[in-house]
Order: structure tokens, then sequence, then C-alpha cells
């Protein structure tokens, strides 16, 4: 799995934990990620409120957003031996942006380290980036759950 990191700088241990997470999540939902890469970019409040307004139409700051690659469905895998899905390769998952000054604020709300609000929003940005949802309350329920079971992994 690569995993390129973009924006703010972020310590190593940060990324490292980073990428156990995105494998962690890939892994519970059956998904080989050998071959796969991910970007993952930290932006800072400006930035996350400016992007969120262009490809969402909200003009206010929010935590995570994440780009997918692939129109999956929630419980859909992608076909790494499919050679139409690599470039120079890998195949490309997807983009997640995460605000860390946003995230460092959820993490004082909850009174939890940066770093556990961090992997909260990378494992909820995997799913997103493997086609799962929470737009409707049956949807939320499933990625809650996933949610969960992924956070008791990675404790």
């Amino acid at each position: 799995m690569k995993v390129e990191f973009v924006g703010e700088k972020i310590k190593l241990g940060m990324k490292l934990k980073i990428k156990k997470a995105i494998l962690c999540t890939l892994g519970h939902i059956g998904q080989d990620s050998k071959n796969l890469a991910v970007a993952v970019s930290f932006m800072g409040m400006e930035d996350m409120k400016e992007l969120n307004n262009r490809t969402r139409g909200i003009n206010k700051v929010t935590d995570v957003l994440s780009f997918p690659n692939f129109s999956l469905k929630a419980g859909d895998l992608i076909d790494l031996k499919d050679e139409a899905n690599y470039t120079a390769g890998y195949v490309f998952l997807g983009d997640m942006a995460i605000c860390m000054t946003q995230a460092q604020l959820q993490a004082e709300e909850y009174n939890l380290p940066l770093i556990s609000e961090v992997i909260k929003l990378v494992v909820h940005s995997t799913l997103h980036l493997m086609g799962y949802d929470h737009i409707q309350d049956t949807d939320y329920a499933v990625m809650n759950e996933k949610e969960k079971q992924i956070a008791e992994k990675i404790k």
C-alpha cells in the first residue's frame, strides 16, 4: 500500500498510524491493499472551507472530505487483477482531505488525544473511499457499526 501525504508537515509517527488505520479498515472489509494507493492531504481551516464549498456547496469548515476514484457501493471490492485499474503500478483508491485544526478542536471537545481523532477521521474517510456512506439512516447504521468494529481492532 502506498500512502502519499500532502500539505502540512506531519510527524512520521502520525503518518505510520494513519497508514495502519487505512490498512486495518481495508482489511476489515476484505479489500486487498497490496497494490492500492491513497493520497492524504492536510489542510488549514480556510482551505478546507473553500474545498467544502467548491465540492459540496457547503460554505463551512469540515473535518474530513473524501474523494473516491471508484464508484463503489458499500461492500464492493476493487478488482486488483484488472490491469485497467492500474496507473504507475498502483490502483489509486482516492483522496482524503483532513483539516488538522478542526480535528484538534474535536479532539478537545471529546477529550481525546489528537491522534485518536485523526485515526477516527481516516477510518471514516477510507470507508467513504470504499463506497460506504451515511446519507440514509440504514446506511449510517452500517457505516457506524463498521467504524466501531475497526476502532476496536486499532486499539
